[in-house]
């Protein structure tokens, strides 16, 4: 990932902090309303949750600020042992405000953790998603990511990791 902060128009992308918390938790929840049986039953469990993510992505774990709040945030590890595609980049969670839906947040995350995994050697991306989060799906298909599996009410998919656009 490049060093500081990167910035798409008046996004700015930077390292989460435990400060950053108590906004993502909101956050969080609101990303999951209608799809609750994927996310967080509660605010507390978000709150474990975020931190765990925090804790095992630490070059990984970034927010997306706008208007000097955060609307959006991503969590990956670059060298994830996967058991059946091998050491990959895991994405383990993506989200994005609702209001800010659509205005290439997600993108911008997605294009930071492209540059960790390449910065980390790695080919391949992949993530979890629920297999009722069908604007989700859509939006991954979109980007490039297949289907490849699935375990209970999940899907696995994954993509090669892109060339960087200056390459």
């Amino acid at each position: 990932m490049p060093e500081g902060r990167a910035s798409t128009g008046t996004i700015t992308i930077r390292p989460g902090t435990l400060e950053d918390i108590p906004a993502l938790v909101g956050l969080l929840m609101q990303a999951y309303r209608g799809l609750e049986e994927y996310g967080e039953e509660s605010p507390k469990e978000a709150k474990h949750y975020l931190k765990w993510l925090r804790r095992t992505c630490k070059e990984g774990f970034l927010v997306a600020e706008a208007e000097g709040r955060p609307v959006g945030f991503i969590a990956a590890c670059p060298d994830w042992k996967d058991w059946e595609l091998g050491v990959v980049l895991e994405i383990h969670e993506i989200a994005v405000a609702p209001d800010w839906q659509g205005k290439g947040v997600g993108k911008a995350l997605l294009e930071e953790v492209y540059a960790l995994g390449r910065a980390h050697g790695m080919s391949l991306a992949a993530l979890w998603v629920g297999e009722g989060n069908r604007k989700a799906r859509r939006w991954y298909t979109k980007l490039g990511f297949k289907e490849i599996g699935r375990w209970g009410d999940w899907i696995r998919m994954f993509r090669p990791i892109p060339a960087a656009k200056d390459e």
